[in-house]
């Protein structure tokens, strides 16, 4: 009797092994079959040439559903954009902050409601209401009244080579290497009452707290926050608590980490190059990854949102998400709102960047739970086609993003 259950058990077990398999087979053929479609849409799309290179992803909780490459990363050269090619992705580099934030928080060292004077090097104070102190969740929502100033802008962006090919790109506000800052002196001559970038625009004239101003030197300054919070350089910090642990291995806030035959050329137009260019302000838009790396990040970022991030508890993920701007703080007619560096708009909850050369978009669905990314290396504004052509790729990934299974 014995022997007869144990055989019927190892024959259920053997045929139920037997649909599994061929389930799963079904299944990747399937999952074949909409990957081909998918990037046969894409490249239709991408003939009208407008986009030198860019790749995109789909994914969700699980991990990466279809990443793909497509056009170059350097058109002369004909070196093909692959998955594993890295560029900077401007604004998207704001999330960082905010999980830094937490982790920050979770190791004891600040709080978000505490003034940032408790933390920073140099007192920072809005000239107009010195008798209002500035939260470090302020600067995290948007809502600090620290404004990006002319001096900001024009002082920022700093060129990586001296020497460029005839016909490179090169803005008005590049400004030459020997020109750099460190973030720290560069915020405090923006910001402090003396301070030789303070052309009396860095401030607004509304209450901390009292409406959204985006701002890329408030941002800044809250990775200096957590940077004197927790005596880690911000590079450093974000490095060993986020990037590390989600091997996302070919990111950095430096080129001079990342081998030179994975990184991208960025393009002004589709024939013309982008000067090389960094940031003072990285914490803001410096961070350089892959939309295979990016992947890894997203995921992790739906798995937080549903109660399963490693970075984070779920405490401070459900906080990270929360929605944090009132309807009087919301700019007249806005229908949008902002977590901790965390959007929710018409693409769902996310962010985008665009700088010189480059644009990104990181969202995933909140009912579907499953993410898009498009990271491209051609600039949007001297061609109004690059961004129609952009949104196009970023809704048709839109329509794919249920049929993986």
């Amino acid at each position: 009797m014995n022997k007869t259950i144990i055989a019927l058990s190892i024959f259920i077990f053997v045929v139920a092994c037997g649909q599994k398999n061929n389930s799963e087979k079904k299944n990747t053929k399937s999952n074949s079959k909409i990957k081909d479609s998918l990037t046969t849409q894409i490249d239709k799309i991408n003939e009208n040439g407008k986009i030198v290179g860019f790749s995109v992803a789909i994914v969700d909780s699980t991990g990466i559903l279809y990443n793909e490459g497509f056009g170059f990363a350097d058109s002369m050269t004909q070196k093909i954009y692959s998955t594993q090619t890295v560029q900077p992705i401007a604004s998207v580099s704001k999330t960082l902050i905010g999980l830094s934030l937490f982790k920050a928080k979770e190791m004891g060292k600040l709080n978000l409601d505490d003034p940032i004077n408790k933390y920073l090097p140099f007192t920072v104070s809005n000239p107009n209401f010195p008798e209002i102190p500035i939260t470090v969740r302020q600067l995290a929502i948007h809502t600090s009244s620290i404004n990006d100033s002319d001096s900001f802008w024009e002082s920022d962006y700093i060129l990586i080579e001296k020497d460029h090919k005839k016909g490179t790109g090169i803005p008005e506000y590049f400004n030459e290497p020997k020109t750099k800052l460190s973030l720290s002196d560069f915020l405090k001559s923006l910001l402090t009452e003396k301070g030789d970038l303070n052309n009396g625009e860095s401030y607004s004239r509304n209450k901390p707290s009292a409406k959204f101003d985006y701002s890329n030197v408030g941002s800044n300054l809250c990775a200096l926050v957590i940077e004197s919070a927790t005596g880690i350089p911000y590079k450093t910090f974000t490095t060993k608590y986020i990037l590390e642990p989600l091997q996302m291995n070919s990111s950095s806030w430096t080129t001079k980490n990342i081998e030179s035959k994975k990184r991208s050329t960025l393009y002004a137009t589709n024939t013309q190059i982008m000067a090389n260019y960094t940031t003072v302000g990285f914490p803001s838009s410096g961070l350089i990854t892959s939309s295979t790396d990016l992947g890894k990040y997203l995921s992790e970022l739906i798995k937080g949102y549903s109660g399963n991030g490693s970075l984070l508890t779920k405490e401070s993920y459900d906080e990270f998400f929360k929605k944090q701007l009132t309807k009087n703080q919301l700019p007249q007619g806005v229908d949008a709102n902002s977590g901790i560096f965390m959007d929710y708009s018409k693409r769902g909850i996310g962010y985008n960047g665009y700088d010189s050369g480059l644009m990104a978009y990181m969202y995933f669905n909140p009912e579907s739970l499953i993410g898009k990314i498009v990271l491209i290396n051609t600039d949007t504004d001297f061609d109004e086609e690059v961004r129609p052509t952009l949104d196009e790729i970023y809704n048709v990934l839109g329509e794919y993003e249920t049929k993986f299974k």
